[in-house]
This record gives structure tokens, sequence and C-alpha cells, in this order.
């Protein structure tokens, strides 16, 4: 009984001490909470507020006087490629997706209207981005940055919305019947092409991307239906693969063989087999049931009819390349962002070109057809 009850001493003043152990720990590790905390207030309270970093000479007051009002109105339209009012409702639909950081300090944070405006202005020219960052008041480093999220999201965002094939059968019949009214092609629903966009020379591969025009690039395919709007644009080929073979390899053209593209089959007269919808390119590319090109060598009046008919509605894809480069000048010149970043800008591109010609943009015809001639 004497040793249980020593035993139970002894156990108590174990736990005793043990509990006495933790206390002090806790408590030192309190005090040393406590004493870190009050040295960090009183190093912030010492600290000097951050100012912003604005190279000397490099304001916003070209943005800002354009933004107020101040400037005229046709230098809005000259600078951003679209009026007030298209440039507002641009800003809206990404507003969303490129709203101002809140954790920036210092309201340093660009508003969305800023950052929507220098990634147009650098885009719609053949400007440098040092022009754009002495025009915006920021630094070159800060229009990479911008300029590669603006368009980020419009590829992401707005992308599907202005740029896809046909949906539905309906959808399909409306441009085969447009397309044939216009042009007077039976069963066709756009033209095909290709245009090259110049790049950096590249560190590795570099061979890869030199095209036949002697300059490294982009070999970019589009379709465009028969108002000049671009419904498929492959971005993601080198510039030394050929057209056809970009076509061969394309989604557009497992997407026709394999069905999963809507189709509205017709029925020739005298004829006993269904012609499917198809699209319409230069001589370049490889005869199938899904493309069609001009006679090589015409023997009778109905092949030369039948040619003028395509060359015509051929040119439609060569007017909306020209269009697209008239407004969106960056395609022809080397881009100066990261390589990654490069067929993200050049779809963004594309799809600003199907924003603006739904709200019925206006350019210089003459810059136009100088674009058309260099394509």
């Amino acid at each position: 009984m004497i040793i249980k009850v020593i035993a139970n001493r002894r156990l108590r003043d174990t736990r005793k001490r043990n509990i006495d152990l933790l206390v002090t720990h806790f408590a030192r590790k309190r005090n040393l909470i406590v004493k870190k905390c009050k040295e960090l207030k009183l190093r912030r309270l010492r600290r000097k507020q951050r100012t912003r970093c604005v190279n000397d000479g490099r304001t916003d007051q070209c943005w800002r006087n354009m933004f107020s009002g101040v400037s005229p109105e046709e230098d809005w339209k000259k600078n951003f490629r679209m009026t007030r009012p298209e440039f507002e409702d641009l800003c809206e639909q990404l507003r969303p997706r490129i709203f101002p950081d809140p954790k920036s300090p210092n309201g340093r944070a660009l508003s969305v209207e800023k950052k929507v405006a220098l990634t147009l202005y650098y885009l719609k020219d053949t400007g440098s981005m040092w022009m754009t960052a002495n025009t915006f008041g920021i630094h070159q480093c800060t229009v990479s940055k911008v300029g590669s999220e603006v368009c980020d999201a419009i590829t992401k965002h707005l992308g599907p919305e202005y740029i896809h094939l046909p949906r539905t059968v309906e959808e399909m019949q409306r441009k085969v019947s447009q397309f044939e009214l216009k042009f007077g092609m039976i069963q066709a629903f756009g033209c095909i092409d290709g245009t090259h966009v110049p790049i950096k020379t590249l560190s590795t591969d570099s061979h890869d991307y030199f095209c036949y025009k002697q300059y490294y690039s982009l070999n970019v395919q589009a379709v465009c239906d028969y108002r000049g709007m671009f419904i498929d644009v492959d971005c993601r080929w080198s510039g030394c693969v050929h057209d056809a073979k970009v076509f061969a390899n394309s989604t557009l053209n497992h997407r026709m063989r394999s069905g999963s593209l809507p189709q509205t089959f017709n029925t020739l007269s005298n004829e006993c087999h269904k012609v499917p919808n198809y699209v319409i390119g230069d001589p370049v590319y490889l005869l199938t049931p899904y493309c069609m090109k001009e006679f090589e060598s015409c023997t009778t009046n109905a092949q030369v009819l039948f040619n003028e008919f395509l060359r015509s509605a051929c040119n439609k894809i060569e007017c909306a390349f020209g269009r697209l480069k008239a407004r969106w000048s960056i395609l022809t010149r080397k881009i100066d962002l990261n390589t990654d970043m490069v067929p993200t800008v050049i779809y963004a591109c594309f799809v600003l070109h199907n924003f603006c010609e739904s709200c019925g943009g206006s350019l210089d015809e003459e810059a136009v057809k100088a674009q058309m001639r260099r394509n």
C-alpha cells in the first residue's frame, strides 16, 4: 500500500514538472512572437512610402488627353483602330478577365481601359514597345506583361465567340447560300489560304522557321466566309511548312473528313452522288472532296468560266488578309515578345479583326491594297 502511494506521488510530481516545462516553453514562444511583431511594426513605421518608378521624361499625358476627350476624336480611331463606343464595349467584355490587381501598392494598378488601350496601340502599327511605353508613361516590361495578359484574355475569352466554324446545319446552310449568292460557287462555305507572319530568329531549330520569302516566320492558315470574316485560324506551324501540308494536318480537314463538321449535301443535276461542303483554295492546295481549286489548264469555255468564278471567290481571303494587316500592322514586322506568346498575339489580332468588322469598321483602302500586294 505504501509503495502504491509513493508511486502515485512520483507520477503526480512528474506530470506537474512536464506541465511547468510546457507552460514555460509556450510562454517563451509567445514572448518571442510578440517581440517579432513589435519589431515588424516599428520597421513598417520607419520605412519610407514606396513611390512610382517613372523614368525621366516619361508620362501618360498623351493617354490622359485621349481618354478625357481633349484630343480630337479622329485621333482615337487612328490610335486604337476602333471608335470610342466600340472600345468601351471591348473593355466591358474583357473586364472580368483583366481587372486591376487590388494588391498593387500606391494605386499603381493599371485600369482595364488603359490595359486595353496600350495593347491596341502596340498592335496597331509597326511601333515598338519603347514607343508604347513612352505614350502611356510606363516601363517596357509593363508593356510586354500587360500586352501578353490582354492578348491571352482576348484569345481565350473572345476567341470562341468571334472565330468559329458553323456549329449547326442551319448555320452552315446560311453560309453556303450566301457564298453561292455572292460568288456563284455551289456548296462552298469559305476560302482558305496561308499568310506568313515574321518572327525573331530562334536560337534552336531556326531553319524550320525560314520561309520561301527569305525570313523567319509562322505560316498562319485561315478560312474566311463570304463577308471576309475569319471562321478558322491555325497559327502553330513554322514558316517552312507548305500550305498544303498545313491544311492536310489541320483540325478543319480532320473535322470535314470525319463528319464532325455540320454538312449540307447537295445532289447536282444528272449526278448520282452527293456533293459535300468544301473550302476554296489557290493552286498550291491538293484537290480533294473538301478543297476545291481551279483547273490547271482549260480546254472548254465552261472550265474558263469556272476558273473566273473561283478566282473571284479566292480574292476574298486575300482581301481579308489585307484588311487584317492594314488594321494590325504588328503582323508585318518581327513581334518583339516572348516566342511562346507570338501565336497568342497573332490569334488575338484575328479576333480583334472580326470584332472591328462586325462593328462595321472602315479602313484606308490604299493601305489594304498595299498589304494585299505584300501578302
